[in-house]
């Protein structure tokens, strides 16, 4: 594929742009924090679903030579790299961002739920239990089996779009949000990734 050879520089993003197939949600389109248990049930269901899938195609678009082993921690951060991309043709308030960030936001969780789940098979996609007055609450997670309030899961759909934004505003690079990612893996997984 034509993004294929090097995309550490993103070399033309409009043509990836126009290539690049969205995903295209099956739940109803409504925030996730006004969706009953049911509904949210329901979400949960359909990215357990639509994840293998997605993922299979989000191997063909970044070109991954890592074969059996995607999502790799490269691949991770080669969709922060389009996601940053794509945040600074638009910029980061959130009425800005386009439909193809989002969809890479998706993609990102998706292979990030995959990645974990490499290293803990326990890992999985759950509606969130957490209480109102968090940032998670009534939300799909990426959760051992167990999380507490403060620990045990990530919101990877949130993961991408906060850590993106921040790091615009506060002018970091991507690989700072790496750094973040492991951290955050480890606190939450015990998986420690150097």
């Amino acid at each position: 594929m034509f993004w294929k050879e090097n995309l550490q520089l993103i070399m033309n993003f409009e043509d990836f742009d126009q290539a690049y197939e969205w995903f295209a949600p099956r739940h109803e389109p409504m925030p996730f924090p006004e969706m009953t248990k049911a509904q949210l049930r329901q979400v949960v269901k359909l990215f357990k679903e639509d994840q293998a899938p997605r993922i299979a195609y989000v191997a063909e678009y970044l070109g991954s030579t890592s074969g059996e082993d995607f999502p790799t921690l490269g691949d991770l951060k080669q969709l922060l790299q389009l996601g940053r991309e794509s945040m600074d043709r638009t910029g980061p308030e959130f009425d800005d961002l386009s439909g193809t960030f989002f969809s890479l936001a998706s993609d990102f969780a998706f292979c990030l739920c995959a990645f974990v789940q490499k290293y803990r098979s326990d890992v999985d996609w759950v509606a969130s239990k957490t209480s109102k007055k968090t940032l998670t609450y009534n939300r799909p997670l990426i959760a051992r089996p167990n999380y507490e309030a403060a620990e045990g899961y990530i919101d990877g759909l949130r993961f991408f779009a906060d850590s993106l934004r921040s790091s615009v505003r506060r002018g970091k690079t991507v690989d700072d949000v790496m750094r973040r990612l492991k951290r955050s893996i480890k606190r939450n997984f015990g998986i420690d990734l150097g």
